[in-house]
């Protein structure tokens, strides 16, 4: 059956797969297993199956509530405590944030990002790079064209000013002039970002270091090199 709550559902299953990503966890929704309020997915362990959970959404209360009875993982479990999924992988972000990526595998460059407004994600966007022009900067042209997705979000609704947490130097110091951008891609980048309009801070953070939303846009560019 149809959940009216999917689209919930599958974001929080999709938020706890990034966040539990680096210690080896992975989820898969069982796509025939829908309920009206809950929805089951296949759980993995560095690539092995253990077990199968549930996950309940209460509209009342708007809360989340994993059932992990069947998933013979203590570790597992435990990482699934909705406060440590909600608060700890996660920043604090007052105002307008956005985490940008890139991918490259087999051939294929994929880009993913997301936005937030005071800890709350309000859009997200996952593609492929097809510039053939672009390819050979690999993820490098994924991480900045999320960067130009990102701006041009912003024109688009009126906002000024937003902070770009991203994991690759580049990002910056092609936008600030600091490094010379010699290639097509790289000074196109600079004058887009120049000319926008569009104050950016800048915040560089460690990739793979555990934080919640860099790993959720890392699986988003993985996903794009899927065409």
């Amino acid at each position: 059956m149809s959940s009216p709550f999917a689209s919930m559902l599958r974001s929080k299953l999709e938020e706890t797969d990034a966040s539990l990503a680096s210690k080896g966890y992975a989820f898969s929704i069982l796509e025939d297993a829908w309920q009206e309020y809950a929805v089951t997915a296949q759980c993995f362990k560095d690539g092995a199956s253990i077990g199968k959970l549930r996950l309940y959404y209460a509209p009342t209360k708007k809360t989340f509530r994993f059932d992990c009875r069947s998933i013979q993982d203590e570790q597992l479990c435990a990482l699934l405590d909705v406060k440590h999924l909600s608060n700890s992988s996660k920043r604090n972000h007052t105002g307008l944030h956005a985490y940008v990526d890139g991918s490259y595998i087999s051939g294929r460059v994929g880009f993913g990002l997301v936005i937030l407004q005071d800890n709350t994600k309000i859009f997200e966007d996952v593609g492929s790079v097809n510039n053939p022009e672009y390819l050979e900067a690999r993820q490098v042209s994924g991480e900045l064209m999320a960067v130009g997705k990102v701006i041009q979000w912003c024109k688009q609704h009126g906002h000024t000013a937003i902070t770009i947490h991203y994991d690759y130097a580049g990002i910056k110091e092609w936008a600030l002039g600091n490094w010379k951008a010699k290639q097509p891609l790289t000074q196109r980048y600079a004058q887009f970002v120049a000319l926008s309009g569009i104050v950016v801070t800048w915040n560089k953070i460690q990739a793979h270091s555990g934080d919640h939303w860099n790993e959720y846009v890392d699986k988003l560019a993985k996903r794009g090199t899927e065409g």
